[in-house]
């Protein structure tokens, strides 16, 4: 495993334990509750990752909600037959109840976070329970009364998708959107955390498309003028059940040529620590998945799956956590095979074409 790997990991872990707020604020009991899970946790995956594990899920993604307001070009919900709707807070929390010794949540999905109005509720609910809360946006609904909310409540990280420093090339990728109106927007949010004393970390999430390498310098500009200090990169979704779903245009975007890509993210790289910002882009090494033994991810009507790149829940569900017992999932043969496989760095049909495996 290189250095600059270690460095990204290790990076994201302290901003994890930076702007956890909740968890100093919550009982001694769920203290105790959240650190001896991550005990067990750390236990299971450095002796021989177990398939019958005793930890709860250290991490997790619940979807608030599968609807979105825009069309991008990248999204396969419809094609993938991905169920609509969103979920309602009372089974958030049913859900959170199972899950009662979760670090972090992030609420994100396949659809547009901000379109569920208990969105808010279910933030507060998982920060009484010392859970640090990460959101993932497509940035266009950062209204005036959002921004307000967000500054109220205690959020570690908000993910926000910019896909070009261009605003033809954005507007094409991201339908339905305007690339002045989500500057505006996040700029508006950046000062807003600042002027209330929030340590909240705003993060532009860029995809890399064929097409938009030569800005992954001009994304680092980019970040620093909007008063962002980190960046998360991205490729372009390549398992397999994706490409098949993509249209000709999305299929021509996939990075194949890695020389280049490799040159700008070096770019990309001395720029942003001349700025002091934090840039991640941690595909280019991968010790093998252990997203089984460490998180869960929920659609907003409880069907489990390995992680949030899996999206076809007719096909690839675990179980359903509203409806079965969270055990009889996280300990059923699905599970067990998933990370048998995995464990073998072996790909789970579910998973083939991710870089993860």
């Amino acid at each position: 495993m290189n250095i600059d790997y270690r460095v990204m990991r290790f990076k994201k872990y302290y901003d994890a334990i930076k702007t956890n707020k909740s968890f100093s604020k919550t009982s001694p009991i769920q203290k105790y509750k959240i650190m001896r899970n991550v005990f067990i946790f750390l236990l299971n995956t450095s002796s021989k990752k177990p398939l019958v594990i005793k930890n709860k899920p250290v991490t997790a993604q619940i979807e608030p909600t599968s609807e979105c307001n825009l069309a991008c070009r990248m999204c396969i919900r419809k094609k993938a037959g991905v169920p609509f709707g969103s979920m309602s807070f009372e089974n958030f929390k049913k859900i959170l109840d199972s899950l009662d010794s979760l670090y972090k949540l992030g609420l994100s999905g396949q659809g547009e976070l901000f379109l569920n109005k208990e969105l808010f509720d279910m933030i507060e609910y998982a920060n009484k329970r010392g859970i640090l809360v990460n959101l993932n946006s497509n940035g266009t609904l950062l209204t005036g009364d959002i921004i307000d909310k967000i500054c109220k409540a205690d959020i570690g990280e908000i993910g926000i998708s910019v896909d070009s420093t261009n605003k033809e090339r954005y507007e094409k990728i991201r339908i339905g959107a305007n690339h002045e109106k989500l500057l505006d927007n996040i700029k508006n949010l950046v000062e807003a955390l600042k002027k209330n004393k929030k340590s909240t970390i705003v993060t532009i999430t860029p995809i890399i498309f064929k097409n938009n390498i030569d800005e992954l310098p001009e994304f680092v500009e980019l970040a620093n003028k909007l008063g962002v200090k980190k960046i998360g990169f991205q490729t372009l979704q390549t398992k397999e059940n994706y490409i098949k779903s993509y249209g000709k245009d999305m299929k021509a975007q996939i990075v194949k040529e890695m020389k280049k890509l490799n040159e700008k993210m070096a770019e990309a790289k001395n720029l942003a620590e001349k700025y002091g910002m934090t840039l991640i882009f941690d595909e280019e090494e991968s010790p093998g998945c252990i997203w089984p033994w460490r998180g869960i991810y929920v659609t907003w009507d409880g069907d489990v799956t390995a992680c949030c790149k899996i999206v076809e829940t007719n096909d690839f569900s675990l179980g359903n956590i509203l409806k079965q017992d969270f055990w009889e999932v996280w300990n059923g043969e699905k599970y067990k095979e998933l990370r048998k496989l995995l464990r073998e760095r072996k790909s789970p049909l579910s998973c083939q074409g991710c870089n993860r495996v």
